[in-house]
């Protein structure tokens, strides 16, 4: 089942497509610049999907792994040809994930999400391969048989390597290798502390 932060990204997507479409009715009338065209200028969005694999442990020996899908989307704007700042949101999530507390094992009608959100820093080379860093307030939040727990707020770091091509004048499509990790508190008296880790792989499409 989609989450409501996989819906947002999926709203992000379809507004942005909106936008695209009604930009090439407009160059229909009026021929774009030719240094606006192709270029990192201006209003930035990027969504991301991907897959990849998460861990968690806690300092009192607790462990979730499994299989992770990601999502992501930033919002921003280039400050140079090259440059972009944004608001990056994105999330890591496993759903019945292999589990050990206590000795025991099961991830049976369970999921684990790993939630960050935090300003995101690109910069890209000619050839439009890709660097990115988000550090980002974190939270990592657990759901065992409809029964939700979830840690204190910590903090994470998301880094991207990536190569897109241009697919229109405005819109680009590509491939980026993810790597997050985040360290948490858990809620409560002698709480344990939380770290998780990910390393995923998505496709996005960026708007610029």
């Amino acid at each position: 089942m989609m989450t409501r932060f996989t819906w947002s990204c999926a709203g992000l997507t379809l507004a942005a497509a909106v936008a695209a479409a009604a930009q090439e009715q407009t160059a229909a009338i009026a021929v774009s610049a030719p240094e606006q065209v192709q270029r990192h200028t201006g209003t930035f969005l990027r969504p991301d999907v991907g897959v990849g694999y998460l861990a968690m442990n806690t300092s009192d020996g607790a462990m979730l792994t499994g299989f992770a899908e990601t999502y992501g989307a930033a919002a921003g704007v280039s400050i140079t040809q090259r440059s972009v700042v944004a608001l990056h949101v994105w999330e890591a999530v496993v759903r019945n994930p292999s589990m050990s507390m206590g000795g025991s094992w099961g991830g049976a009608n369970s999921s684990a999400t790993l939630l960050a959100i935090g300003p995101e820093y690109t910069a890209y080379s000619k050839d439009n391969y890709f660097l990115s860093v988000s550090p980002s307030l974190t939270r990592i939040t657990v759901e065992t048989n409809g029964i939700t727990g979830a840690t204190n707020w910590g903090l994470g770091l998301r880094a991207a390597l990536g190569k897109e091509w241009w697919a229109s004048e405005h819109w680009g499509l590509g491939v980026v290798g993810q790597l997050s990790v985040s360290l948490n508190e858990d809620s409560g008296p002698n709480a344990p502390t939380w770290t998780a880790w990910a390393t995923t792989i998505a496709f996005s499409a960026t708007y610029n």
